[in-house]
């Protein structure tokens, strides 16, 4: 093997053993790494191995040496702080709709970038109180199409499909394949959303990633570009008005909220959306928010009682109150014939 490129397998030798081997709490001696490199097949002296930590500084890795009695060295800045391999571990160990095999490799991935000594403790059970992973062995595939398709501005088609009572999965409309335009993907709740213009349907709906099969890219170009470039310009603004990635019609909503219940309010629509007094010694306050009004929507404020009042419009409180009615008369319709006849 030529000197030079003996040399460049020999530096790379040396990062890899630092990057396995070493952290801030685990330096290594320079005997240490003679040893490893005399074992791969490098024979060479202490100087060499100092150049080539030298040679690595240079080229930007943070190498850190500590000479003197009981030093060492160890690769300090990684790719993730430890802190950082955490959040995302946490992050794919909680995801639904990543298949629980899928969720393994990823983790085993991310902790090739820690040390063995960080690797074992970022090595856990694969357990998330609730949890219940996707079953989608195509997700990775059609996520991955999907955003083929939005770089390249094709439209797609797919099946999609729905959970039955008998736990099997059926294609909806008897397999017809859907035919949209994706715009952008998005999580919630734990599942993974396209939104997508729906040519069928003319307008933009959500479809849950998981539930998507046999994806396929289309050599249409994307439409209904008017419908969607100001949401992809300002994702984030669109999904603070949605509840549950449920479509419908978008307005905006004036609630009246008691005032315990602010730190939902704040944590449902942000910090920006500002609070209007309801009155000097008022125990609510007033909220105007821009909402798209769908089942979930009515749902969460409907959940919290008399603490939340829908001011305007009428048109969104009188399906509020259809909503609550509905759901009195499938679960308590004795008692809410009692009611009919204490108003008679």
């Amino acid at each position: 093997m030529p000197k030079k490129a003996n040399q460049k397998n020999r530096i790379l030798e040396v990062l890899r053993f630092l990057f396995r081997e070493s952290d801030e709490e685990h330096p290594v001696t320079v005997e240490r790494i003679l040893r490893h490199l005399d074992g791969a097949g490098f024979s060479c002296d202490r100087k060499t191995v100092m150049d080539d930590l030298a040679v690595l500084a240079e080229d930007g890795w943070d190498v850190i040496v500590n000479r003197g009695r009981g030093g060492g060295c160890f690769l300090g800045e990684r790719t993730f702080e430890t802190a950082e391999l955490k959040l995302l571990i946490d992050a794919v160990q909680s995801s639904r709709f990543i298949p629980l095999d899928r969720s393994r490799r990823l983790i085993a991935k991310l902790t090739r970038d820690a040390s063995v000594y960080e690797e074992q403790r970022l090595k856990r059970e694969l357990y998330v109180s609730g949890r219940v992973p996707s079953e989608n062995r195509e997700l990775m595939r059609t996520v991955d199409a999907l955003h083929t398709a939005i770089s390249s501005d094709k439209c797609v088609s797919f099946v999609y499909y729905e959970w039955m009572a008998d736990h099997t999965r059926r294609p909806r409309r008897d397999g017809k394949r859907y035919f949209v335009s994706p715009c952008l993907l998005s999580r919630d709740s734990d599942y993974y959303y396209l939104l997508a213009y729906d040519r069928d349907a003319a307008g933009l709906r959500h479809f849950r990633v998981d539930k998507i099969g046999g994806i396929r890219q289309e050599d249409q170009t994307r439409e209904g570009r008017d419908e969607w470039e100001k949401i992809v310009a300002d994702p984030g603004k669109y999904e603070a008005m949605l509840f549950g990635m449920y479509s419908g019609k978008e307005e905006t909503v004036v609630l009246s909220v008691t005032k315990d219940l602010a730190g939902v309010v704040i944590d449902r629509f942000g910090t920006g959306c500002p609070f209007l007094s309801d009155g000097e010694g008022a125990d609510t306050f007033r909220v105007s928010a821009r909402v798209v009004v769908s089942p979930v929507f009515l749902s969460w404020a409907v959940g919290f009682g008399d603490r939340i009042r829908i001011l305007s419009p009428d048109w969104v409180r009188d399906l509020a109150c259809d909503l609550a009615g509905d759901f009195l008369s499938a679960n308590a319709p004795e008692r809410l014939e009692k009611k009919g006849d204490t108003r008679e």
